[in-house]
């Protein structure tokens, strides 16, 4: 696999890991609406969100590092 084809590759699938996380946090915010009056299961949800926000963090940081490598083989 070359590199260009290696980066667009990670590209891709870190930007749907990402929307996939992003999704998933929405979800949980539909739920503390729900769930708005239990502290024990509203507190297991801020957990979750807590560890998904690190997670989507993580991703849009490295989706950023392959934007820039792949802008830079582009103007190589």
């Amino acid at each position: 696999m070359s590199t260009r084809r290696n980066i667009k590759y990670h590209y891709l699938k870190t930007k749907m890991a990402l929307n996939e996380t992003v999704q998933r946090i929405l979800d949980i915010n539909r739920k503390r609406r729900y769930f708005g009056e239990d502290p024990v299961r509203k507190e297991e949800l801020n957990e979750e969100l807590k560890v998904l926000n690190a997670v989507a963090e993580n991703q849009a940081l490295r989706l950023k590092t392959i934007e820039v490598r792949m802008s830079q083989e582009n103007a190589a």
